[in-house]
């Protein structure tokens, strides 16, 4: 009995590593294309992917079409290469992907925030447990972190930001550049808009300029 326990945990072992995901290749080879010409473009390598799958479930029970998804991605910008860490959503029933860039990258995704406006969550727990995971997705590939700052029945508030000792690794053409923060920071400040348990209002704001998108 506990030979074929053990056998069995091996064959489920090596179907985990070994997994495969075909459908999803397929489209990130279509849609981020090496032979794409667009200055700023990510591009998928099958070699180098190191595709890994997220389990969300908060998340996953809002928006149930979609899987998460991390995969290493090479940038061309300019004369700039970089390899970073992006989020992607992958629809397989419609063969559809969303990239979401990393948070060092770019701003809060607009793109997968729009996803989530308007849904209606069943209490303040499964609220803030929703925005933990989403939070944690776009995190990916980045040394930034959202810190809760507050949180009434209208308004939620976090502080994204890098925290002394955190860092981040970027790389391209064989050279990786590593970044190591020495003291703490906030890149954006968070609001979350909510009437009646649900998002009506996103905001991410540069605490600088002030700049809101």
């Amino acid at each position: 009995m506990k030979l074929n326990t053990f056998l069995l945990m091996l064959v489920l072992a090596n179907y985990s590593y070994g997994q495969t995901y075909t459908a999803l290749e397929k489209v990130l080879s279509k849609e981020l294309s090496r032979d794409s010409q667009k200055d700023g473009r990510w591009v998928f390598y099958a070699n180098n992917a190191n595709i890994e799958k997220l389990v969300k479930p908060r998340v996953k029970s809002v928006i149930p079409n979609y899987e998460f998804f991390q995969i290493n991605l090479t940038n061309y910008l300019g004369y700039h290469v970089n390899e970073g860490t992006c989020l992607v959503l992958f629809d397989s029933l419609k063969a559809k992907m969303m990239l979401v860039e990393p948070l060092w990258y770019d701003d809060v995704s607009q793109s997968l925030i729009k996803l989530f406006v308007g849904k209606k969550f069943e209490s303040k727990d499964s609220l803030l447990s929703f925005l933990k995971e989403l939070n944690e997705l776009m995190e990916v590939g980045s040394g930034y972190k959202f810190r809760n700052t507050g949180f009434t029945d209208t308004l939620i508030t976090y502080d994204l930001g890098y925290f002394k000792g955190d860092s981040y690794t970027t790389g391209g053409n064989g050279v990786s550049s590593t970044i190591t923060y020495t003291e703490e920071g906030v890149l954006r400040k968070i609001r979350i808009y909510i009437k009646n348990l649900s998002i009506i209002r996103y905001i991410s704001i540069n605490p600088i300029t002030g700049d809101k998108e």
